[in-house]
């Protein structure tokens, strides 16, 4: 939806988006609405509101519920219902459209004037009847009284030898009684002649008077007809006519001359535009039928008051086209005119605080007062400009059921040579018709966000008048704001009118008073409007990255500093969390000790492992952190055993002082002769320099502990065995001399007969082992081992002889004489 900025309000374009093909699928509009954001947010008054190539007429019924466009190619006509806001039906014709009128309450009686000199009758099964015109139509309306259908055709053909012997060219008005079905008598009138010239310049070949437009006042019956000499010639239907052919009565009673009225006035180009700039080409009745307004070829509208030939304002179109259209808008008392390029809405009242110009001789009309745009501004003045992306051909102003004509809507629809018929909504003209109530919503929201900003761009002013609120065309003021203008000698007067707690002064005057009581408002907003450039360029820099605040947990804190943690991640439970640390619903989840986690509990550990298990890696972290510190800290002072550590050639005994309260400017008394045994003789400075000497202390100690950190540490192995062990301890050394010195440890734990047995099974076993060699990156292993068989071999045989040497000593009760160990008896005497 397109917004055009007017000085007096927006108006809304509702068709300005492209038009989309309908053999597009509906996959295709889904993704076209993902990708296009006009095309997301157009908005849809009628559904299939547009023609193949082109429309020229639209129409709505009587009745406020349907709407009758016709247009071409092939020439077609459709109604659209508009409380379902669709097409109902579409019917081809045999011809293009030139007029159409609407004979019945609904669409059930239709007749289309075309371009072949025909009228076709449609009832709602389809075309009824068709009748032939003498001559071309050229425009078509209906009388009520009379049941008259009025066709203004394009005149009678004279040949030159016809006007040469005093023949005139002769317009008729042809008249069909729709209540007889027959043709009347049709309306007549005459004028000077006036040569049509073909191609060659030279060549005459027929002369002819001929109606361009016409119209029937709602109030009275009167008939009114633009020709195209530039008159306009009337009727009055109420007088009978008689059967008689040279009757008075089928003649005009009265010629208005809208050429010589317009003559000068208006931007029409002879060069490039044809024609007779003073022909009437348009023309309208109010509903109070004592105002009436005629277009002119040449681009001028003439406003009339039907009491006298003299125009009250002559209106100029600055394209200097011809004017199709004119219709009054009472609701709003303005008037509005359109060109092929634009519709132009001018007041055609004046207002009471508005400077009425005085009568202008050379012009033939009031003066222009550009000061008093808007609603009810001076007589003339432009109201707004609605301009549309293809040449207008017609438009009208639409209503609904409680309003068929239109007269408070502001809702426009006009045809063109496009395919979407261009539709506009002017609240400034009135609000939306019943059946697209929901324009009035969507513009409220567009204006009520259009007013946020602005009330935020400009700030608070505290001697500026406050938010502006129009009722119609006026502006509502406190007694605050009327004694901030200076305008007290106002109250009382018609310039303003008393509502409740304040006052209505009209628009106009309000803003030529504002003018003069702030001569610098403009400066004030031109500064402003810099500022806010300056802070958008300032906004879109690179701003530094704040930290999140932290929560001030007393109870919980661990699960305060994870909630905090997760909070700055997008994720879905990291947006959790922020909500969880942000919603104060939950703020005494870290402050009541009702809500504190037992993380011991074992319903707790149930629940959650998985955190029972962080809780310990973390703990056992804190643990070796601990012990990290406690090396760190004693890192400087460690000597292992085994090992002496080399100091620094710069480092030299005695360098220090082992006084540590300072010594060399006091010293400590053991005597009593003082009264105090072992009591310090302080002088009169003592507090000043005992504060000097531990800062200096302290600077000393930071300044050794970094060259500590700095420089590299030598330790020297003693000459003991044990000294791998130790070298161990301090990260160097061999990993056999730690084996050998947990072995020797745990040899001096065991008895002296669990040792000789140790020694005499690992004495068995050395025939049985092997060494290896394993070569590493850096540095050469020696492993040894025990095959697992050879091992497991001799653990079974160990046992067999346990077992064997146990049943010995069950089964024999005695000793034999073999075991006594003797030798063989009277060995010798064998």
């Amino acid at each position: 939806m397109e917004i055009q900025e007017r000085k007096s309000g927006k108006i809304y374009a509702l068709s300005s988006t492209t038009s989309v093909p309908e053999w597009l699928g509906e996959r295709a509009r889904r993704n076209l609405a993902k990708s296009d954001s006009a095309f997301r947010h157009r908005i849809t008054l009628l559904q299939d509101l547009e023609m193949p190539v082109s429309s020229n007429k639209v129409r709505q019924s009587p009745d406020g519920r349907f709407l009758i466009v016709g247009g071409t190619y092939s020439p077609r006509i459709r109604c659209y219902e508009l409380s379902e806001m669709s097409m109902k039906f579409e019917r081809y014709l045999d011809s293009e459209v030139v007029d159409i009128q609407i004979l019945s309450e609904d669409y059930g009686k239709l007749a289309i004037l075309g371009a072949d000199r025909s009228v076709s009758f449609h009832a709602p099964y389809g075309n009824h009847s068709v009748i032939r015109l003498p001559t071309f139509g050229r425009a078509m309306a209906y009388e009520k009284t009379t049941c008259d259908l009025l066709v203004v055709s394009s005149g009678k053909r004279v040949s030159p030898g016809a006007a040469a012997s005093g023949g005139q060219a002769m317009g008729e008005i042809y008249r069909f009684n729709l209540d007889e079905g027959r043709f009347s008598q049709p309306y007549n009138f005459t004028s000077a002649l006036r040569q049509k010239k073909g191609v060659d310049a030279d060549d005459t070949r027929v002369l002819q008077l001929g109606g361009s437009c016409i119209a029937v006042s709602p109030t009275h019956s009167l008939s009114a007809i633009g020709a195209e000499d530039g008159t306009v010639r009337f009727w009055d239907n109420r007088a009978p006519v008689n059967s008689s052919q040279s009757d008075v009565d089928l003649t005009p009673f009265l010629n208005l001359d809208v050429a010589s009225a317009t003559s000068g006035h208006g931007f029409f180009d002879e060069n490039s535009n044809s024609g007779f700039p003073g022909e009437v080409t348009s023309i309208c009745f109010d509903t109070s039928g004592i105002h009436m307004c005629a277009g002119t070829k040449g681009g001028n509208v003439a406003l009339y008051d039907m009491r006298s030939s003299k125009p009250l304002f002559i209106k100029e179109h600055q394209y200097g086209l011809p004017i199709h259209t004119v219709q009054f808008h009472s609701g709003s008392g303005t008037v509005l005119s359109s060109d092929p390029k634009l519709v132009k809405i001018w007041n055609a009242k004046g207002s009471a605080s508005s400077t009425r110009g005085e009568w202008n001789d050379n012009d033939g009309g009031f003066g222009d007062s550009r000061d008093d745009e808007g609603i009810g501004g001076a007589l003339g003045s432009i109201v707004a400009n609605v301009e549309g992306t293809a040449d207008f051909n017609h438009f009208m102003i639409s209503g609904d059921s409680n309003d068929p004509e239109g007269h408070n809507s502001g809702l426009l629809i006009c045809t063109g040579e496009q395919e979407k018929l261009q539709s506009f909504y002017c609240p400034v003209l009135g609000a939306a018709p019943q059946w697209c109530s929901f324009l009035d919503n969507i513009t409220e929201e567009l204006e009520e966000k259009d007013g946020a900003l602005e009330q935020s761009a400009a700030g608070g002013d505290a001697g500026a008048v406050q938010t502006e609120t129009v009722y119609e065309d006026y502006k509502f003021l406190t007694r605050a704001e009327i004694d901030t203008l200076g305008i007290q000698n106002l109250v009382g007067t018609p310039l303003l009118r008393g509502y409740m707690h304040g006052f209505f002064i009209h628009v106009g005057l309000y803003n030529r008073i504002r003018a003069v009581a702030k001569p610098f408002e403009y400066k004030e907003y031109r500064s402003q409007k810099i500022k806010d450039r300056m802070e958008e360029k300032r906004a879109s820099r690179i701003a530094p990255k704040t930290n999140p605040q932290k929560i001030n947990a007393k109870v919980n804190p661990d699960l305060a500093d994870r909630l905090q943690a997760k909070s700055g991640s997008k994720t879905k439970a990291g947006k959790a969390a922020k909500s969880l640390v942000e919603d104060d619903r939950f703020g005494g989840l870290f402050s009541n000790p009702d809500f504190e986690i037992d993380e011991e509990a074992e319903d707790f550990k149930l629940r959650n492992p998985s955190g029972v298990a962080s809780s310990k890696v973390r703990n056992d972290r804190d643990m070796d952190s601990d012990q990290e510190d406690d090396y760190d800290n004693d890192g400087g002072d460690f000597d292992a055993n085994g090992f002496t550590k080399i100091n620094d050639e710069n480092e030299k005994w005695g360098s220090e002082s082992d006084d540590d309260d300072g010594h060399n400017d006091f010293h400590d008394s053991d005597s009593d002769e003082d009264g105090f045994q072992g009591g310090k003789i302080r002088g009169e400075l003592y507090e000043n320099k005992r504060k000097s000497s531990k800062d200096k202390k302290k600077k000393d100690a930071k300044k050794k502990k970094a060259k500590k950190k700095q420089k590299n540490v030598m330790y020297e192995a003693d000459d003991y065995v044990g000294g791998g062990a130790s070298a161990i301890d301090i990260g160097i050394g061999n990993v056999s001399a730690e084996a050998d010195a947990n072995k020797r440890k745990k040899a001096m734990s065991l008895s002296m007969a669990e040792r000789l047995q140790l020694q005499s099974e690992e004495s068995k076993f050395v025939g049985d082992t092997k060494r290896l060699k394993v070569k590493g990156q850096g540095s050469v292993k020696e492993v040894t081992f025990i095959p697992k068989a050879t091992r497991k071999k001799l653990e079974a045989q160990e046992k067999a002889k346990q077992e064997a040497k146990k049943d010995d000593r069950v089964g024999r009760s005695r000793r034999g004489v073999k075991a006594l160990g003797f030798k063989t008896p009277f060995k010798h005497h064998q």
